[in-house]
């Protein structure tokens, strides 16, 4: 009863909850719901902090999540959809990353700093490059004429299986058709009307699109159809590559036959399908990141480019802008300031050069122990610096286009001979077509055979001619092995000779075979009675070298033993011999 009253007592006095929980007089029971208070106000609960407002979010957000899981567990379970082409005929993997392409909604960029327009201007600023280029279209524009024999520089439509249809009148017609199309670029063959159209010749159009594959691999291809789209193509125009962007596999504002589209400016000018436009990279890549744009060797060469022209730059500016003096003038003797001003302006009237480039200093001293010295600064340019260093990286720009020095008139970095190719610089120069002449005009062929010829008439190819020339006394030699007089004449546009020997093989093993056949044997006469030699005046071709009645080795009546006067025997046997001739000794 004494504790009981002495609680109840300090409760009243200091009724709060740590003197509760704590107080050992307290019953247990009150202590226990002092503890939970206190415990309450120290750590309060979740559900104490958030009302039924504020925690309803949190559980919509739960409840979300464990949604997209469950949804995300059933969607593993079945076949992906690997493309927006999924359920279409055609390529199902994906060829373009679109969210990592930065896609401009209806169409795309090619993914680099280094834009068409810096690849022109790389270009036109580089000599190197230029160079390479304009030697190229000038090497393709031999081949932009037609050959119908097909051994001259030029093209020619061929059958696809390469057989010689030159008798099927049907054939020759319709090669001959195809090979007017591709000389005007289109069935208008009228100049003035074709350049109305904004028609190209063949060489123009080739040469417009050998420069844009070179400098962007972008050689558009834009084809006009006839009004009947089914009587075929009717012309075909080089368009500006640097101009050209692509779509996505939605095409454009959802228009999937629209691959492609034109942008001048920012603005879009023109929408392309696959059957308006023909756009096929020559260096294609498999990187989703690029989509179907191609890689150009520009691309490869911004550091090489960058080296060449700071080395071009620095050697053009040691001409014009060189503020270094040559060396110092050092004038020893007792001259007032008017001497010395008068000096200096006739001096640098002579030697100061243009821009004064030349300025030199001039020092004075009372006496010749007073000295000036000309320290020099950094590093003096070398050979390395300027022709080595630029050769080699000359040298790197013709490795990446496929094409030798020489070509271009540039000395090669290696001073030995290449294992691929001969000493001499023709051999150097083959070997460089093999390597960059050949697959450019191989890329033409495939272009024009795919998507042009074959609208037309899918058994013809389009192939050039002429590339591998025979040296002109090679031909001449092999054709005088089988071509007579007179054809050798016409090959000349000369008038053929009426004559009989006209006929005769130009070759001499077959001449007595042609002899035999137009009745003409083959007689040599006697040697010892005074015949005429093969090659004498007055000797016949057919080897009749005298009358048979005068010392003819088949009379009988002559003596053996005759010999013409002021003739020898021995040597008239040596003559024979001479000439291959039989030697025949009449029996006694």
């Amino acid at each position: 009863m004494g504790k009981s009253r002495h609680y109840r007592r300090s409760a009243r006095g200091s009724d709060t909850a740590r003197s509760v929980a704590f107080n050992p007089n307290a019953p247990a029971d009150e202590r226990r719901d002092a503890q939970a208070e206190l415990q309450k106000a120290t750590m309060p609960t979740a559900s104490d902090m958030l009302s039924a407002g504020n925690l309803a979010p949190l559980l919509e957000f739960i409840q979300r999540q464990r949604e997209d899981e469950d949804f995300a567990k059933a969607f593993a379970k079945q076949a992906p959809q690997p493309s927006a082409n999924a359920g279409k005929p055609g390529m199902q993997s994906v060829r373009l990353d679109d969210i990592q392409l930065n896609a401009m909604g209806d169409y795309y960029d090619k993914p680099s700093v280094f834009n068409f327009d810096s690849m022109r201007q790389m270009v036109d600023q580089t000599p190197v490059l230029s160079a390479v280029i304009f030697t190229r279209i000038r090497q393709v524009m031999r081949f932009c004429r037609p050959s119908p024999d097909g051994k001259a520089p030029g093209f020619r439509l061929e059958l696809k299986d390469g057989h010689d249809a030159t008798s099927d009148e049907t054939v020759k017609e319709s090669t001959k058709l195809l090979s007017t199309f591709f000389s005007n670029s289109g069935w208008e063959t009228k100049p003035r009307l074709r350049n109305k159209m904004r028609r190209d010749d063949f060489a123009t159009f080739m040469s417009k699109l050998t420069r844009d594959t070179l400098v962007m691999d972008s050689m558009p291809i834009e084809l006009e159809w006839k009004r009947d789209k089914r009587r075929g193509i009717d012309g075909m125009y080089a368009v500006d590559g640097s101009t050209i962007r692509l779509c996505t596999e939605e095409g454009y504002r959802g228009d999937d036959e629209v691959f492609a589209l034109q942008l001048v400016q920012g603005n879009i000018r023109a929408l392309y399908t696959h059957d308006d436009l023909i756009y096929v990279p020559r260096n294609a890549r498999t990187n989703v990141l690029v989509g179907s744009y191609g890689f150009s060797e520009t691309e490869l060469l911004v550091r090489t480019v960058t080296g060449f022209l700071n080395a071009f730059t620095y050697n053009t500016k040691f001409f014009d802008n060189n503020s270094i003096p040559r060396g110092m003038l050092h004038l020893s003797g007792n001259y007032d300031e008017r001497d010395i001003q008068a000096f200096k302006r006739y001096w640098n009237s002579m030697v100061k050069g243009i821009n004064n480039a030349w300025t030199l200093p001039v020092m004075i001293s009372k006496d010749q122990e007073s000295k000036a010295a000309f320290e020099p600064m950094g590093t003096e340019v070398n050979e390395i610096m300027f022709a080595k260093w630029m050769t080699f990286l000359a040298s790197l720009i013709c490795a990446i286009y496929g094409i030798a020095p020489d070509e271009i008139n540039f000395e090669s970095f290696t001073s030995g001979t290449s294992s691929l190719s001969g000493s001499d610089t023709e051999e150097k120069i083959v070997n460089s077509k093999d390597k960059g002449l050949r697959p450019l005009l191989t890329y033409f062929e495939n272009v024009f055979s795919d998507y042009i010829v074959a609208d037309f008439d899918d058994k013809y190819v389009f192939r050039w001619t002429g590339l591998d020339q025979e040296d002109a006394t090679q031909v001449f030699e092999r054709q005088k092995l089988t071509m007579t007089v007179n054809e050798m004449r016409a090959r000349d546009n000369l008038e053929p000779i009426k004559q009989k020997w006209g006929d005769a093989p130009l070759n001499q093993t077959l001449m007595t075979a042609w002899q035999m056949e137009n009745g003409q044997p083959e007689d040599f006469g006697d040697p010892q009675a005074g015949g005429q030699q093969p090659g004498q005046p007055g000797g016949a071709p057919g080897g009749d070298f005298g009358d048979k009645d005068d010392g003819d080795f088949g009379d009988d009546s002559a003596a053996p033993d005759q010999v013409p006067d002021g003739a020898d025997e021995p040597d008239g046997e040596g003559m024979a011999k001479s000439f291959g001739l039989p030697i025949y000794s009449p029996e006694v």
